[in-house]
């Protein structure tokens, strides 16, 4: 990981980074690598058949605290609204603009075949703004069934910096733990990836290019 230097992690909800990134994150900025985080949406959730109720203020102060235990520098954007994220040149030119700006050389973005909108929406964002990057990879941060599965090719050992994992998820209050179970079966496949590597927790992605 020697060539990742200036790594930007774009997330289309406020604890997407963290739930797929967040052992690397924090591995990568102790090494002192700078490590930022953006955030598209603005992650209003408001759906009465999910029993499910979260707003952007708390999101953004819960996010600063994960951030601060991560060692994240977190990028202010203005926000799309929830669930209405859509590939828009503007857009990809704002996240294409900070790539440049802060000489980001790795990007980490959505799984392509995902099946939540927002998250398809925002690796189409990113497959072009970070087209000139040298190392582009897909995390998956909730498991959701697709017809196409997220097969991961490279796996960051994540065994010293699960703690800090754990402790980012739970700055997140309320329901963006969904259905009370998403962070504890996060961690559990972190463990099971870890299994699979013969270390006790791993994260996994899907490279799309990657220079060494």
């Amino acid at each position: 990981m020697e060539n990742l230097n200036n790594i930007l992690i774009v997330g289309s909800h406020f604890d997407d980074a963290e739930l797929g990134v967040g052992g690397a994150a924090a591995r990568l900025a102790e090494q002192g690598k700078n490590v930022y985080k953006l955030t598209l949406t603005d992650n209003e959730t408001h759906s009465e058949r999910l029993k499910l109720k979260i707003d952007y203020e708390s999101s953004k102060s819960q996010s600063a605290q994960a951030c601060n235990i991560l060692g994240v520098k977190e990028i202010d954007f203005a926000p799309v609204k929830c669930s209405r994220l859509r590939y828009d040149k503007e857009i990809m030119q704002r996240v294409e603009a900070i790539i440049f700006e802060r000489h980001i050389d790795t990007v980490f973005m959505h799984f392509m075949d995902d099946s939540n909108q927002d998250h398809v929406e925002a690796s189409r964002i990113c497959k072009t703004a970070a087209r000139h990057c040298q190392n582009l990879l897909a995390y998956q941060s909730n498991l959701y069934v697709t017809t196409i599965a997220f097969h991961p090719t490279f796996y960051v050992d994540i065994s010293g910096y699960i703690g800090k994992k754990e402790a980012a998820l739970a700055r997140y209050q309320g329901h963006h733990n969904r259905f009370d179970r998403l962070f504890e079966t996060t961690l559990m496949r972190n463990r099971t990836w870890g299994y699979s590597q013969k270390v006790e927790y791993a994260e996994a992605f899907q490279v799309i290019k990657l220079l060494y």
